[in-house]
């Protein structure tokens, strides 16, 4: 527990408050470089709690304005992810020519190993969620991620990290280890929810969907984009973010696409009617897939078993 309350007007305010805090926290709440506005009247608190989670740690924090860094490469938790939930108040962050301000109700996650210049406005309250940065795939070119707390991945996220903190000094090893590994995976569904530009990831999550749908394409008849994320645990837009960089059609398109592929090699390859092929692939009825066999193949379905059947 850090709980420090400095004057503005203090003539040393900046050396009384880190002398204070190291006091207080010592190695477990390290200081960062930090620097208080000047005012005549007012003062300045601080106040954070802090919770050991095994490899993990939260921190329920309340500042009034400050400004400061990180303390860049080197600094304590150069390894580690750090999302911030302001819960009121604002944190503005800023590295390398990118800013990211997290207003009450957002989240903020950021890659720690840059130096982050930081901002925080008077009366701000956040749980600052830390991570090992070897756990988790950051996307690439990308140091800080934003995310509205009501979301439904941050918000399962949110609801599985209070409901730890408060069991946590009742649970056995297993059950702690356990809610650890839970963390980390509700965190990076979190992560593959808002953000997809990893050059690695897309690829392989096209050609998973791919996948998934070329096994269900005969036996599901309501395959559709929720139902695919749902299956690859991810979201509908991280789904449809993959086919769009990969410069695939839509998943609809996709679907439709390979149906008519198959459609077509059974009206070559077997008797069954036009009609009796269009509900077996799951068209509406034999006219729309007449129009859509037509489009695609730039003859009628009757047009293109001709010359099979007279062989």
């Amino acid at each position: 527990m850090v709980d420090v309350t400095v004057p503005y007007a203090h003539e040393d305010r900046n050396r009384v408050l880190l002398r204070e805090w190291r006091r207080q926290g010592g190695e477990s709440v390290p200081a960062p470089p930090m620097r208080l506005p000047r005012h005549s009247e007012g003062t300045y608190r601080a106040r954070i709690w802090k919770q050991d989670l095994l490899d993990l740690f939260l921190e329920d924090q309340y500042s009034d304005a400050i400004a400061g860094d990180t303390g860049g490469p080197g600094g304590h938790l150069e390894d580690r992810i750090v999302t911030s939930v302001t819960l009121s108040g604002e944190w503005r962050f800023a590295t390398k020519g990118q800013q990211a301000t997290a207003a009450a109700g957002m989240l903020c996650v950021r890659r720690n190993e840059d130096l982050w210049d930081f901002e925080v406005a008077r009366g701000t309250r956040a749980i600052t969620l830390v991570l090992p940065a070897s756990e988790i795939r950051f996307p690439k070119n990308t140091r800080a991620v934003l995310a509205e707390q009501v979301s439904p991945a941050a918000a399962l996220l949110l609801a599985h990290l209070r409901l730890w903190a408060e069991l946590a000094d009742g649970l056995g090893a297993a059950a702690a280890g356990s809610a650890r590994n839970a963390t980390l995976e509700l965190f990076r569904g979190l992560m593959n929810d808002q953000v997809i530009d990893d050059a690695e990831f897309a690829p392989a999550l096209l050609q998973a969907a791919m996948d998934h749908i070329e096994a269900r394409l005969l036996v599901d008849p309501d395959l559709d984009p929720r139902g695919i994320a749902a299956a690859l645990n991810v979201s509908v837009r991280t789904l449809y973010r993959a086919f769009g960089q990969e410069g695939a059609s839509s998943v609809m398109g996709h679907v439709r696409e390979r149906r008519l592929e198959r459609a077509r090699a059974e009206l070559l390859s077997t008797r069954l009617t036009v009609s009796e092929i269009a509900a077996r692939w799951h068209f509406a009825d034999s006219s729309h897939f007449i129009k859509a066999y037509k489009k695609r193949f730039a003859e009628t379905p009757s047009a293109d078993r001709r010359p099979a059947e007279g062989v």
